[in-house]
């Protein structure tokens, strides 16, 4: 049996319901409400010391790290294969998965806490919003939380997670000139890990960092055609969700806008 612990808009859970639903494979689930802090209960806790989602438990055995649970549903159940067969395509999935690991999913979340997260963070008062950050054990994570709750889109973690989606973006659409998927010529875990990313910035306002890159915009748009992005990822979206994420998006505009302009006139590394 597959149990999948998860939450609604999470986008490392994101990813592991596309792999799932890629494959076909039936699961069950439990979802935890993060703004709550569903994943810092204790019984959570023991099965993934470091409260966050997903995790995954496959016939009593517990498996954390979604792009880790991505290549092991990949592994265990063969068809559709969602790596390429050629090796230097199967370095690229990688490689595309370690740098959303290692830079992206870390930019995701500065700027999803500046832009959306903040305010309700706020409204908790001093002494809630002192005891939700000091039971998130990872201490970047927890200075990372607490810096864009307290400056939004002003603080240094906001202006630096810009220029690496800036980054990202633009290397995209480098690749996505030359072939249709980011691996190469099919779809793959790459395209897979990506997709919760880009979706995310539009829905935070960003979507300027495509407007120019037709082949970003004709990736994303092939991405939310596939019966898995319905099935992952706009069922299980709230109206609480939806509204959340819109009215954060509208009161925003204007220091997204002045970001992005701040953004042009400094030199970019």
């Amino acid at each position: 049996m597959l149990l999948l612990y998860h939450s609604t808009t999470s986008v490392c859970a994101i990813k592991v319901r596309l792999t799932l639903a890629e494959k076909a494979l039936e699961w069950e689930g439990e979802l935890l409400d993060l703004c709550r802090g569903d994943q810092h209960r204790p019984e959570y806790l023991e099965l993934n010391p470091s409260g966050v989602v997903p995790t995954l438990v496959h016939d009593g055995r517990v498996l954390l790290e979604s792009t880790l649970i991505a290549e092991y549903l990949d592994d265990s159940f063969a068809a559709p294969p969602l790596l390429p067969a050629d090796a230097f395509e199967r370095w690229r999935a990688r490689a595309w998965m370690k740098r959303i690991d290692d830079v992206l999913n870390a930019a995701s979340a500065a700027l999803t806490f500046a832009i959306v997260f903040r305010h309700q963070m706020l409204s908790l008062g001093p002494e809630a919003l002192a005891a939700h950050l000091a039971r998130i054990p990872n201490p970047a994570s927890r200075d990372r939380q607490r810096l864009a709750i307290a400056r939004g889109l002003a603080s240094p973690q906001a202006a630096e997670a810009l220029g690496h989606y800036d980054r990202f973006i633009a290397d995209m659409d480098a690749v996505l000139r030359e072939t249709p998927y980011l691996a190469g010529s099919t779809y793959s875990l790459a395209d897979i890990a990506a997709t919760p990313y880009v979706d995310r910035a539009e829905m935070l306002g960003l979507d300027r960092l495509w407007s120019e890159r037709q082949p970003v915009a004709d990736w994303l748009e092939r991405m939310r055609e596939r019966p898995s992005f319905e099935y992952a990822v706009s069922a299980w979206l709230s109206d609480a969700d939806r509204d959340r994420f819109a009215r954060a998006r509208d009161e925003t505009r204007e220091s997204i806008e002045e970001a992005f302009a701040s953004r042009a006139t400094q030199p970019h590394s």
